[in-house]
Protein backbone atom coordinates (compact mmCIF):
# COMPACT_ATOMS: atom_id res chain seq x y z
CA UNK A 1 0.00 0.00 0.00
CA UNK A 2 1.69 3.83 -0.98
CA UNK A 3 1.67 6.08 1.25
CA UNK A 4 0.22 8.70 -1.40
CA UNK A 5 -2.60 6.98 -3.14
CA UNK A 6 -3.12 9.55 -6.24
CA UNK A 7 0.52 10.60 -6.63
CA UNK A 8 -0.98 12.12 -9.93
CA UNK A 9 -2.41 14.63 -8.14
CA UNK A 10 0.36 16.27 -7.26
CA UNK A 11 -0.05 18.80 -10.82
CA UNK A 12 -2.30 20.74 -8.47
CA UNK A 13 0.32 21.83 -6.83
CA UNK A 14 1.06 24.18 -9.26
CA UNK A 15 -1.85 26.18 -7.56
CA UNK A 16 0.86 27.79 -5.05
CA UNK A 17 3.30 29.55 -6.81
CA UNK A 18 0.35 30.96 -8.46
CA UNK A 19 -1.36 31.98 -5.56
CA UNK A 20 2.25 34.00 -4.68
CA UNK A 21 2.51 35.61 -8.34
CA UNK A 22 -1.20 37.44 -7.63
CA UNK A 23 1.14 39.04 -4.67
CA UNK A 24 4.05 39.55 -6.58
CA UNK A 25 2.35 41.64 -9.30
CA UNK A 26 1.08 44.84 -8.24
CA UNK A 27 -0.94 47.62 -10.95
CA UNK A 28 1.26 50.12 -12.38
CA UNK A 29 0.39 53.62 -11.10
CA UNK A 30 0.66 57.59 -12.40
CA UNK A 31 0.83 60.48 -10.12
CA UNK A 32 -1.86 62.76 -11.38
CA UNK A 33 -1.97 66.53 -9.55
CA UNK A 34 -5.56 66.37 -8.31
CA UNK A 35 -7.31 70.25 -6.76
CA UNK A 36 -8.79 68.35 -3.77
CA UNK A 37 -8.87 64.57 -2.46
CA UNK A 38 -12.31 65.21 -0.74
CA UNK A 39 -14.50 63.49 -3.49
CA UNK A 40 -11.81 60.25 -3.35
CA UNK A 41 -13.35 57.27 -0.88
CA UNK A 42 -10.07 55.36 -0.65
CA UNK A 43 -6.88 57.78 -0.62
CA UNK A 44 -4.45 54.91 -0.51
CA UNK A 45 -2.75 52.99 -3.65
CA UNK A 46 -4.44 50.18 -4.17
CA UNK A 47 -2.31 46.98 -3.74
CA UNK A 48 -4.70 44.71 -6.25
CA UNK A 49 -3.08 42.06 -8.50
CA UNK A 50 -1.28 43.71 -11.49
CA UNK A 51 2.02 43.62 -13.85
CA UNK A 52 4.33 44.50 -12.02
CA UNK A 53 7.00 43.42 -9.71
CA UNK A 54 7.46 44.75 -6.54
CA UNK A 55 8.49 43.73 -3.33
CA UNK A 56 6.47 41.46 -1.52
CA UNK A 57 4.71 42.64 1.27
CA UNK A 58 2.65 39.84 2.12
CA UNK A 59 -0.06 40.02 4.26
CA UNK A 60 -1.60 37.35 7.50
CA UNK A 61 -4.26 36.29 5.07
CA UNK A 62 -1.99 35.35 2.35
CA UNK A 63 -0.71 32.68 4.30
CA UNK A 64 -4.05 31.52 5.37
CA UNK A 65 -4.77 31.02 1.31
CA UNK A 66 -1.61 29.42 1.19
CA UNK A 67 -2.20 27.03 3.64
CA UNK A 68 -6.03 26.49 2.28
CA UNK A 69 -4.29 25.29 -0.62
CA UNK A 70 -1.67 23.18 0.15
CA UNK A 71 -4.26 21.24 2.31
CA UNK A 72 -6.39 20.66 -0.44
CA UNK A 73 -3.36 19.66 -2.97
CA UNK A 74 -2.24 16.80 0.03
CA UNK A 75 -5.77 15.61 0.61
CA UNK A 76 -5.76 15.03 -3.59
CA UNK A 77 -2.87 12.86 -3.15
CA UNK A 78 -4.91 10.47 -1.32
CA UNK A 79 -2.47 9.85 1.71
CA UNK A 80 -2.66 6.94 4.37
CA UNK A 81 -1.13 5.89 7.16
CA UNK A 82 -0.93 2.51 8.80
CA UNK A 83 -2.86 1.49 12.24
CA UNK A 84 -0.42 0.74 14.66
CA UNK A 85 -3.02 -2.25 15.64
CA UNK A 86 -2.85 -4.23 12.21
CA UNK A 87 0.77 -3.86 12.21
CA UNK A 88 2.26 -7.39 11.90
CA UNK A 89 5.67 -8.81 12.75
CA UNK A 90 8.21 -9.50 10.00
CA UNK A 91 9.86 -12.61 9.49
CA UNK A 92 12.72 -12.23 6.53
CA UNK A 93 13.85 -15.63 5.08
CA UNK A 94 17.49 -15.33 3.90
CA UNK A 95 19.11 -18.12 1.37
CA UNK A 96 22.54 -18.88 3.09
CA UNK A 97 23.76 -20.59 0.18
CA UNK A 98 26.66 -20.13 -1.90
CA UNK A 99 25.03 -18.75 -4.94
CA UNK A 100 24.07 -15.78 -3.46
CA UNK A 101 27.84 -14.87 -3.57
CA UNK A 102 27.87 -14.82 -7.47
CA UNK A 103 29.06 -12.32 -9.26
CA UNK A 104 31.50 -9.03 -8.42
CA UNK A 105 31.72 -7.45 -5.05
CA UNK A 106 28.39 -4.92 -5.14
CA UNK A 107 26.28 -6.95 -7.61
CA UNK A 108 25.74 -10.24 -5.61
CA UNK A 109 22.40 -11.54 -5.18
CA UNK A 110 23.19 -11.04 -1.21
CA UNK A 111 24.01 -7.34 -1.80
CA UNK A 112 20.64 -6.66 -3.97
CA UNK A 113 18.85 -8.43 -1.31
CA UNK A 114 19.96 -6.43 1.37
CA UNK A 115 18.89 -3.42 -0.87
CA UNK A 116 15.76 -4.57 -1.38
CA UNK A 117 15.24 -5.32 2.49
CA UNK A 118 16.13 -2.04 3.69
CA UNK A 119 13.61 -0.27 0.60
CA UNK A 120 11.03 -2.61 2.72
CA UNK A 121 11.85 -1.44 5.70
CA UNK A 122 11.62 2.42 5.16
CA UNK A 123 8.31 1.85 3.06
CA UNK A 124 6.56 0.16 6.25
CA UNK A 125 6.23 0.03 9.50
CA UNK A 126 6.29 -3.78 11.56
CA UNK A 127 5.75 -4.55 14.90
CA UNK A 128 9.24 -6.98 15.25
CA UNK A 129 11.59 -8.42 13.08
CA UNK A 130 13.29 -11.62 12.85
CA UNK A 131 15.90 -13.08 10.89
CA UNK A 132 16.51 -16.42 9.49
CA UNK A 133 19.27 -17.94 7.60
CA UNK A 134 18.19 -21.17 5.29
CA UNK A 135 21.19 -23.37 4.60
CA UNK A 136 21.04 -27.30 4.87
CA UNK A 137 18.72 -26.11 8.03
CA UNK A 138 17.68 -23.24 8.93
CA UNK A 139 18.90 -21.15 11.95
CA UNK A 140 17.85 -17.92 13.73
CA UNK A 141 20.41 -15.08 13.06
CA UNK A 142 19.29 -13.40 16.61
CA UNK A 143 16.18 -12.31 18.76
CA UNK A 144 13.54 -10.43 18.12
CA UNK A 145 13.88 -6.81 18.12
CA UNK A 146 11.49 -4.20 17.68
CA UNK A 147 13.04 -2.00 15.56
CA UNK A 148 14.57 -2.51 12.29
CA UNK A 149 18.29 -0.28 13.05
CA UNK A 150 18.98 -3.50 15.34
CA UNK A 151 18.82 -5.82 12.92
CA UNK A 152 22.52 -4.43 11.88
CA UNK A 153 24.04 -6.58 14.69
CA UNK A 154 22.58 -9.53 12.69
CA UNK A 155 23.45 -9.13 9.15
CA UNK A 156 26.54 -10.00 9.76
CA UNK A 157 26.24 -13.43 10.62
CA UNK A 158 24.50 -14.28 7.03
CA UNK A 159 27.51 -15.23 5.29
CA UNK A 160 26.42 -17.13 2.76
CA UNK A 161 28.77 -20.23 2.92
CA UNK A 162 25.89 -23.47 3.05
CA UNK A 163 25.99 -26.20 0.35
CA UNK A 164 22.11 -25.50 0.03
CA UNK A 165 19.27 -23.82 1.01
CA UNK A 166 16.41 -25.52 2.50
CA UNK A 167 13.82 -22.75 2.57
CA UNK A 168 10.91 -25.22 2.89
CA UNK A 169 11.85 -25.88 6.63
CA UNK A 170 13.07 -22.21 7.01
CA UNK A 171 9.20 -21.69 6.17
CA UNK A 172 7.92 -23.92 8.38
CA UNK A 173 10.15 -22.34 11.19
CA UNK A 174 8.94 -18.43 9.88
CA UNK A 175 5.48 -20.22 10.07
CA UNK A 176 5.77 -21.71 13.51
CA UNK A 177 7.47 -18.95 15.30
CA UNK A 178 4.67 -16.84 14.61
CA UNK A 179 1.65 -19.65 14.30
CA UNK A 180 1.09 -17.97 11.17
CA UNK A 181 0.53 -14.31 12.45
CA UNK A 182 3.72 -12.88 10.85
CA UNK A 183 4.31 -10.93 7.53
CA UNK A 184 7.45 -13.15 5.67
CA UNK A 185 9.56 -12.43 2.99
CA UNK A 186 12.01 -14.45 1.68
CA UNK A 187 15.00 -13.17 -0.55
CA UNK A 188 16.89 -15.77 -2.52
CA UNK A 189 18.31 -15.87 -6.29
CA UNK A 190 16.03 -18.48 -7.89
CA UNK A 191 12.50 -18.51 -8.29
CA UNK A 192 10.17 -21.16 -5.94
CA UNK A 193 9.44 -24.72 -6.65
CA UNK A 194 5.85 -24.07 -7.18
CA UNK A 195 4.14 -21.48 -8.03
CA UNK A 196 1.54 -21.71 -5.20
CA UNK A 197 3.34 -20.83 -2.51
CA UNK A 198 2.57 -22.66 0.80
CA UNK A 199 -0.59 -21.11 2.69
CA UNK A 200 0.13 -17.77 4.75
CA UNK A 201 1.27 -14.31 4.14
CA UNK A 202 4.35 -14.93 2.32
CA UNK A 203 6.49 -12.93 -0.34
CA UNK A 204 9.12 -13.97 -2.48
CA UNK A 205 11.55 -12.07 -3.79
CA UNK A 206 14.09 -13.40 -5.71
CA UNK A 207 17.21 -10.99 -7.11
CA UNK A 208 19.35 -13.61 -8.74
CA UNK A 209 21.03 -13.50 -12.70
CA UNK A 210 21.91 -15.95 -14.71
CA UNK A 211 25.59 -16.39 -15.12
CA UNK A 212 28.75 -18.43 -16.71
CA UNK A 213 30.16 -21.08 -13.92
CA UNK A 214 32.64 -23.93 -13.97
CA UNK A 215 32.34 -25.68 -10.77
CA UNK A 216 33.91 -29.30 -9.06
CA UNK A 217 31.08 -31.54 -8.38
CA UNK A 218 33.20 -34.59 -7.50
CA UNK A 219 36.87 -35.53 -5.28
CA UNK A 220 37.59 -38.51 -4.53
CA UNK A 221 41.33 -40.39 -3.34
CA UNK A 222 41.78 -43.98 -2.29
CA UNK A 223 43.86 -46.64 -1.73
CA UNK A 224 44.52 -48.56 -4.99
CA UNK A 225 47.21 -51.08 -5.02
CA UNK A 226 50.62 -49.74 -3.75
CA UNK A 227 49.29 -45.90 -4.79
CA UNK A 228 46.51 -43.63 -4.64
CA UNK A 229 44.03 -42.84 -7.25
CA UNK A 230 42.76 -39.43 -7.53
CA UNK A 231 39.27 -38.27 -9.35
CA UNK A 232 38.05 -34.91 -10.32
CA UNK A 233 34.88 -34.08 -12.28
CA UNK A 234 34.39 -30.50 -13.32
CA UNK A 235 31.23 -29.32 -14.80
CA UNK A 236 30.07 -26.36 -17.00
CA UNK A 237 26.82 -25.17 -15.01
CA UNK A 238 25.91 -22.19 -17.30
CA UNK A 239 23.65 -21.87 -20.21
CA UNK A 240 26.24 -21.60 -22.92
CA UNK A 241 29.53 -23.54 -23.56
CA UNK A 242 32.38 -21.84 -21.84
CA UNK A 243 36.17 -22.16 -21.10
CA UNK A 244 38.23 -22.77 -17.87
CA UNK A 245 41.52 -23.94 -16.96
CA UNK A 246 42.32 -27.01 -14.63
CA UNK A 247 45.55 -26.82 -12.69
CA UNK A 248 46.11 -29.58 -9.92
CA UNK A 249 49.30 -29.10 -7.79
CA UNK A 250 51.36 -30.39 -4.83
CA UNK A 251 52.85 -27.68 -2.95
CA UNK A 252 54.90 -25.96 -5.60
CA UNK A 253 54.92 -28.70 -8.12
CA UNK A 254 52.53 -28.68 -10.99
CA UNK A 255 51.29 -32.56 -11.56
CA UNK A 256 48.31 -31.69 -14.02
CA UNK A 257 47.07 -28.83 -16.15
CA UNK A 258 44.73 -28.50 -18.83
CA UNK A 259 42.55 -25.95 -20.63
CA UNK A 260 38.74 -27.45 -20.59
CA UNK A 261 35.91 -26.05 -22.98
CA UNK A 262 32.92 -27.67 -22.20
CA UNK A 263 29.46 -27.27 -23.24
CA UNK A 264 26.58 -26.34 -21.30
CA UNK A 265 25.77 -28.83 -18.07
CA UNK A 266 28.84 -31.07 -19.11
CA UNK A 267 30.86 -32.52 -17.36
CA UNK A 268 34.92 -33.68 -17.31
CA UNK A 269 36.73 -36.10 -15.38
CA UNK A 270 40.12 -36.40 -14.71
CA UNK A 271 41.61 -39.44 -13.05
CA UNK A 272 45.33 -39.06 -11.81
CA UNK A 273 47.47 -42.09 -9.95
CA UNK A 274 49.64 -40.98 -7.74
CA UNK A 275 52.35 -42.19 -5.07
CA UNK A 276 50.58 -42.61 -1.95
CA UNK A 277 53.59 -41.21 -0.27
CA UNK A 278 52.01 -37.63 -2.09
CA UNK A 279 50.79 -34.73 0.04
CA UNK A 280 47.68 -33.01 -0.49
CA UNK A 281 46.98 -32.20 -4.03
CA UNK A 282 44.99 -29.39 -4.53
CA UNK A 283 42.94 -28.02 -7.54
CA UNK A 284 42.04 -25.13 -8.94
CA UNK A 285 39.47 -23.42 -11.50
CA UNK A 286 40.16 -20.17 -13.37
CA UNK A 287 38.32 -17.22 -12.27
CA UNK A 288 34.12 -17.42 -12.84
CA UNK A 289 30.96 -16.20 -11.39
CA UNK A 290 31.72 -18.25 -8.24
CA UNK A 291 34.96 -18.61 -6.11
CA UNK A 292 33.76 -21.30 -3.48
CA UNK A 293 33.36 -23.70 -5.67
CA UNK A 294 36.58 -23.73 -7.59
CA UNK A 295 39.01 -25.13 -5.65
CA UNK A 296 39.10 -28.85 -4.15
CA UNK A 297 41.72 -30.79 -1.35
CA UNK A 298 42.47 -34.46 -1.37
CA UNK A 299 44.49 -35.16 1.21
CA UNK A 300 46.12 -38.69 1.37
CA UNK A 301 43.45 -41.41 2.87
CA UNK A 302 44.57 -43.35 5.73
CA UNK A 303 44.71 -47.24 4.92
CA UNK A 304 42.70 -48.89 7.42
CA UNK A 305 44.38 -52.52 8.00
CA UNK A 306 42.79 -54.78 10.67
CA UNK A 307 44.71 -57.12 12.76
CA UNK A 308 43.02 -60.87 12.33
CA UNK A 309 43.75 -63.88 14.31
CA UNK A 310 42.76 -67.18 12.85
CA UNK A 311 41.87 -69.68 15.20
CA UNK A 312 40.01 -72.49 12.96
CA UNK A 313 41.18 -76.09 13.96
CA UNK A 314 38.72 -77.04 10.45
CA UNK A 315 41.95 -77.54 7.80
CA UNK A 316 39.41 -76.85 4.84
CA UNK A 317 37.16 -73.63 6.71
CA UNK A 318 40.63 -72.40 7.66
CA UNK A 319 42.33 -72.78 4.21
CA UNK A 320 39.36 -70.67 2.55
CA UNK A 321 39.05 -68.02 5.54
CA UNK A 322 42.89 -67.15 4.75
CA UNK A 323 42.49 -66.79 1.16
CA UNK A 324 39.50 -64.63 1.60
CA UNK A 325 41.04 -61.89 3.90
CA UNK A 326 43.72 -61.89 1.46
CA UNK A 327 41.63 -61.25 -1.15
CA UNK A 328 39.87 -58.30 0.98
CA UNK A 329 43.28 -56.51 1.15
CA UNK A 330 42.18 -55.21 4.58
CA UNK A 331 43.91 -57.65 6.68
CA UNK A 332 46.91 -56.44 8.45
CA UNK A 333 49.95 -58.02 8.25
CA UNK A 334 50.28 -58.57 11.67
CA UNK A 335 47.78 -60.19 14.11
CA UNK A 336 49.07 -58.97 17.67
CA UNK A 337 47.30 -57.39 19.38
CA UNK A 338 44.21 -58.69 17.08
CA UNK A 339 41.46 -56.40 17.00
CA UNK A 340 39.31 -59.09 15.22
CA UNK A 341 39.55 -63.19 16.26
CA UNK A 342 37.53 -65.48 14.00
CA UNK A 343 37.54 -69.04 15.97
CA UNK A 344 35.18 -71.89 16.27
CA UNK A 345 35.22 -71.66 20.14
CA UNK A 346 32.41 -71.51 22.51
CA UNK A 347 34.34 -69.09 24.89
CA UNK A 348 34.68 -64.83 24.03
CA UNK A 349 37.95 -64.09 22.60
CA UNK A 350 40.44 -62.29 25.11
CA UNK A 351 40.94 -58.57 24.43
CA UNK A 352 39.34 -54.69 25.44
CA UNK A 353 38.48 -54.13 22.30
CA UNK A 354 38.55 -57.51 20.52
CA UNK A 355 35.45 -58.58 17.60
CA UNK A 356 34.58 -62.35 17.37
CA UNK A 357 33.47 -64.20 14.24
CA UNK A 358 32.31 -67.64 15.56
CA UNK A 359 31.44 -70.27 13.37
CA UNK A 360 29.14 -72.59 15.07
CA UNK A 361 29.48 -76.39 14.83
CA UNK A 362 27.24 -77.91 12.27
CA UNK A 363 26.52 -82.00 11.60
CA UNK A 364 27.98 -83.91 9.38
CA UNK A 365 24.82 -83.97 7.12
CA UNK A 366 23.76 -80.15 7.52
CA UNK A 367 20.81 -78.93 5.90
CA UNK A 368 21.39 -77.57 2.49
CA UNK A 369 18.70 -74.28 1.87
CA UNK A 370 18.32 -72.64 -1.36
CA UNK A 371 16.49 -69.62 -0.10
CA UNK A 372 14.69 -67.17 -0.08
CA UNK A 373 16.86 -65.69 2.05
CA UNK A 374 15.84 -62.94 4.42
CA UNK A 375 18.74 -60.10 5.00
CA UNK A 376 19.00 -56.87 6.94
CA UNK A 377 19.91 -54.57 4.15
CA UNK A 378 21.09 -51.84 6.84
CA UNK A 379 23.04 -53.82 8.80
CA UNK A 380 26.95 -53.08 7.72
CA UNK A 381 27.39 -56.90 7.05
CA UNK A 382 25.08 -56.87 4.12
CA UNK A 383 26.29 -53.70 2.23
CA UNK A 384 25.73 -54.80 -1.48
CA UNK A 385 25.31 -58.66 -0.83
CA UNK A 386 22.85 -60.63 -3.16
CA UNK A 387 22.09 -64.17 -2.57
CA UNK A 388 20.63 -65.52 -5.54
CA UNK A 389 20.94 -68.69 -7.02
CA UNK A 390 23.02 -70.09 -4.33
CA UNK A 391 23.28 -73.21 -1.43
CA UNK A 392 24.19 -72.19 1.87
CA UNK A 393 24.49 -75.63 4.35
CA UNK A 394 23.91 -75.05 7.72
CA UNK A 395 22.41 -76.68 10.65
CA UNK A 396 18.21 -76.92 10.70
CA UNK A 397 17.46 -77.04 14.28
CA UNK A 398 19.78 -73.96 14.75
CA UNK A 399 17.84 -71.02 16.51
CA UNK A 400 18.12 -67.46 17.51
CA UNK A 401 20.01 -67.35 20.81
CA UNK A 402 18.88 -64.67 23.24
CA UNK A 403 20.28 -61.01 22.34
CA UNK A 404 21.62 -61.83 18.98
CA UNK A 405 20.12 -59.90 16.04
CA UNK A 406 19.65 -62.22 12.81
CA UNK A 407 21.67 -60.56 10.14
CA UNK A 408 20.80 -63.11 7.70
CA UNK A 409 18.04 -66.00 7.76
CA UNK A 410 16.41 -69.09 5.95
CA UNK A 411 12.92 -68.93 7.15
CA UNK A 412 13.29 -69.32 10.87
CA UNK A 413 16.87 -70.70 10.32
CA UNK A 414 19.33 -67.89 11.71
CA UNK A 415 22.51 -68.30 9.12
CA UNK A 416 24.34 -65.10 10.69
CA UNK A 417 23.73 -63.38 13.65
CA UNK A 418 25.76 -60.24 15.44
CA UNK A 419 25.41 -59.75 19.43
CA UNK A 420 26.57 -56.36 21.47
CA UNK A 421 28.44 -57.60 24.78
CA UNK A 422 28.40 -55.65 27.65
CA UNK A 423 32.35 -54.50 26.30
CA UNK A 424 30.67 -53.02 23.59
CA UNK A 425 32.08 -55.74 21.55
CA UNK A 426 30.77 -56.70 18.54
CA UNK A 427 30.23 -60.72 18.18
CA UNK A 428 29.32 -62.15 14.82
CA UNK A 429 28.01 -66.03 14.73
CA UNK A 430 28.00 -67.80 11.66
CA UNK A 431 26.40 -71.38 10.70
CA UNK A 432 27.84 -72.42 7.99
CA UNK A 433 28.54 -76.06 6.31
CA UNK A 434 31.54 -75.76 3.78
CA UNK A 435 30.74 -79.08 1.94
CA UNK A 436 27.37 -78.44 1.50
CA UNK A 437 27.10 -74.77 -0.04
CA UNK A 438 28.47 -72.86 -2.99
CA UNK A 439 27.95 -69.43 -1.03
CA UNK A 440 32.00 -69.47 -1.13
CA UNK A 441 32.21 -70.11 -4.99
CA UNK A 442 30.43 -66.84 -5.51
CA UNK A 443 31.75 -62.96 -4.87
CA UNK A 444 29.23 -62.65 -2.25
CA UNK A 445 32.10 -64.41 0.15
CA UNK A 446 34.82 -61.92 -0.22
CA UNK A 447 31.83 -59.16 0.05
CA UNK A 448 30.40 -60.74 2.82
CA UNK A 449 34.02 -60.86 4.75
CA UNK A 450 35.14 -57.25 3.23
CA UNK A 451 32.02 -56.01 5.02
CA UNK A 452 32.86 -57.67 8.14
CA UNK A 453 36.97 -56.05 8.07
CA UNK A 454 35.21 -52.74 7.09
CA UNK A 455 33.03 -52.43 9.77
CA UNK A 456 35.90 -53.42 12.26
CA UNK A 457 38.16 -50.85 10.44
CA UNK A 458 35.80 -48.34 10.68
CA UNK A 459 35.05 -48.77 14.17
CA UNK A 460 39.01 -48.00 14.92
CA UNK A 461 39.94 -44.68 16.42
CA UNK A 462 40.34 -41.88 14.40
CA UNK A 463 38.14 -40.95 11.18
CA UNK A 464 36.32 -43.29 8.92
CA UNK A 465 37.13 -41.01 5.63
CA UNK A 466 39.83 -38.75 4.92
CA UNK A 467 37.63 -36.80 1.46
CA UNK A 468 34.36 -35.46 2.23
CA UNK A 469 31.91 -32.82 0.99
CA UNK A 470 30.82 -30.25 2.56
CA UNK A 471 27.58 -30.92 4.35
CA UNK A 472 28.31 -34.91 5.42
CA UNK A 473 28.56 -35.94 9.01
CA UNK A 474 32.13 -36.25 10.20
CA UNK A 475 32.36 -39.12 13.14
CA UNK A 476 35.55 -39.67 14.88
CA UNK A 477 36.34 -41.92 17.74
CA UNK A 478 39.40 -40.52 19.68
CA UNK A 479 41.91 -41.98 21.70
CA UNK A 480 40.72 -40.58 25.24
CA UNK A 481 37.99 -38.58 26.26
CA UNK A 482 38.86 -35.45 24.33
CA UNK A 483 40.26 -34.12 20.98
CA UNK A 484 41.51 -31.15 19.32
CA UNK A 485 40.04 -29.46 16.06
CA UNK A 486 42.39 -27.24 13.88
CA UNK A 487 40.26 -25.41 11.41
CA UNK A 488 41.77 -24.34 7.84
CA UNK A 489 42.16 -20.94 9.74
CA UNK A 490 44.33 -22.46 12.05
CA UNK A 491 42.39 -21.85 15.16
CA UNK A 492 41.41 -24.64 17.36
CA UNK A 493 39.08 -26.29 19.68
CA UNK A 494 38.88 -28.62 21.68
CA UNK A 495 35.87 -31.09 21.49
CA UNK A 496 34.67 -33.09 24.83
CA UNK A 497 34.00 -37.35 23.41
CA UNK A 498 32.44 -38.72 26.58
CA UNK A 499 30.26 -41.42 24.79
CA UNK A 500 33.78 -42.43 22.59
CA UNK A 501 32.90 -41.06 19.45
CA UNK A 502 31.49 -37.57 18.39
CA UNK A 503 30.68 -35.56 14.96
CA UNK A 504 33.07 -32.74 13.97
CA UNK A 505 32.01 -29.21 13.58
CA UNK A 506 32.54 -28.57 10.12
CA UNK A 507 31.00 -25.91 8.61
CA UNK A 508 33.25 -24.41 5.47
CA UNK A 509 35.74 -25.78 3.29
CA UNK A 510 39.32 -26.67 3.65
CA UNK A 511 42.04 -28.92 5.04
CA UNK A 512 41.41 -29.73 8.87
CA UNK A 513 43.83 -31.67 11.66
CA UNK A 514 42.17 -33.59 14.47
CA UNK A 515 44.65 -35.05 17.54
CA UNK A 516 43.66 -37.01 20.52
CA UNK A 517 45.39 -39.42 22.62
CA UNK A 518 47.95 -38.92 25.08
CA UNK A 519 51.71 -37.78 24.50
CA UNK A 520 53.22 -41.79 23.95
CA UNK A 521 49.71 -42.78 22.28
CA UNK A 522 49.13 -39.72 20.14
CA UNK A 523 46.31 -39.81 17.01
CA UNK A 524 46.86 -37.06 14.30
CA UNK A 525 44.96 -37.35 10.88
CA UNK A 526 44.21 -34.56 8.40
CA UNK A 527 41.40 -34.55 6.36
CA UNK A 528 39.93 -32.22 3.37
CA UNK A 529 36.42 -30.98 3.14
CA UNK A 530 35.05 -29.64 -0.44
CA UNK A 531 32.25 -27.70 -1.74
CA UNK A 532 31.08 -29.91 -4.16
CA UNK A 533 26.84 -29.10 -4.37
CA UNK A 534 26.38 -29.04 -8.43
CA UNK A 535 22.37 -27.73 -7.53
CA UNK A 536 23.66 -24.85 -5.98
CA UNK A 537 26.69 -24.26 -8.36
CA UNK A 538 24.60 -24.15 -10.92
CA UNK A 539 23.49 -20.48 -11.58
CA UNK A 540 21.37 -20.56 -15.06
CA UNK A 541 18.50 -20.95 -13.18
CA UNK A 542 19.05 -17.80 -11.25
CA UNK A 543 16.30 -15.34 -11.84
CA UNK A 544 14.79 -11.71 -10.17
CA UNK A 545 11.09 -11.30 -9.85
CA UNK A 546 8.52 -11.78 -7.37
CA UNK A 547 5.53 -14.16 -6.10
CA UNK A 548 2.76 -13.74 -3.12
CA UNK A 549 2.10 -10.89 -0.84
CA UNK A 550 1.22 -10.09 2.20
CA UNK A 551 -2.26 -10.07 1.95
CA UNK A 552 -4.97 -9.19 -1.34
CA UNK A 553 -5.10 -5.50 -2.27
CA UNK A 554 -8.54 -5.43 -0.23
CA UNK A 555 -7.22 -6.90 3.28
CA UNK A 556 -4.09 -4.51 2.80
CA UNK A 557 -6.42 -1.59 2.46
CA UNK A 558 -7.77 -2.37 5.96
CA UNK A 559 -4.65 -2.11 7.27
CA UNK A 560 -4.08 1.35 6.80
CA UNK A 561 -6.99 4.53 7.28
CA UNK A 562 -7.40 7.94 4.79
CA UNK A 563 -5.96 11.18 6.41
CA UNK A 564 -7.75 12.71 3.97
CA UNK A 565 -11.43 13.65 6.56
CA UNK A 566 -8.67 15.09 8.46
CA UNK A 567 -7.27 17.58 5.79
CA UNK A 568 -10.39 18.21 4.48
CA UNK A 569 -11.71 19.62 8.35
CA UNK A 570 -8.25 21.80 8.65
CA UNK A 571 -8.62 23.37 5.00
CA UNK A 572 -12.44 24.14 6.11
CA UNK A 573 -10.96 25.51 9.25
CA UNK A 574 -8.46 27.40 7.01
CA UNK A 575 -11.54 28.93 4.93
CA UNK A 576 -13.51 29.95 8.79
CA UNK A 577 -10.25 31.74 9.38
CA UNK A 578 -9.87 33.61 6.05
CA UNK A 579 -13.66 34.81 6.34
CA UNK A 580 -12.87 35.95 9.92
CA UNK A 581 -9.94 38.34 8.58
CA UNK A 582 -11.40 39.42 5.59
CA UNK A 583 -14.63 40.71 8.00
CA UNK A 584 -12.07 41.75 10.66
CA UNK A 585 -10.70 43.87 8.14
CA UNK A 586 -13.86 45.18 6.74
CA UNK A 587 -12.89 44.11 3.17
CA UNK A 588 -9.80 46.53 2.59
CA UNK A 589 -6.94 44.61 1.69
Amino acid sequence: MPTLTYPLAWLAAISLPLLAAIYFLRHRFRNQAVSSLLLWQMQKESREGGRRIETPKFPPIFFIELLILALLVFAALGPRWQLPHTTRPLIVVLDDSLSMSAGPAGQQPRDEALKLLNEILEQRDFASYQLIAAGAGPRLLGDTVPHPDQLKDQIPLWTCTAHAADLDAALALARNLRKGEADVLVLTDHAPAETDLPPGRIRWEAVGKPRVNFAFVNAERTPHGEGDRCLFEIANLSASAATNTLRVTVGQQVVYEKRLLLETNRTHRVTLPVPATMGTLRAVLGDDALAGDNRAALVRPRRRLVRVQLSVTDTNLAQLITETLAATGLRAPTNQPPELVIHQSDTLPAGRETWGMHFAPVPEKAERFTGPFVMDTTHPLTHGLTLPGIVWGANATATNAPGHLPIITAGNVPLVTTRTDRRGREQVTMHFATAQSTVQDTPQWPALFWNLLNWRARAQPGLPENNLRLGAEVPYRPRGKTATLTFPNKTEKTLEAPGGEIRLPVTQPGVYTVVSGSQTNRLRESFAVNFLAGAESNLSGAVTGKWGGWGTEEEVRYEYASVLPYLILLALAGAMAHLWVIARQRGRT
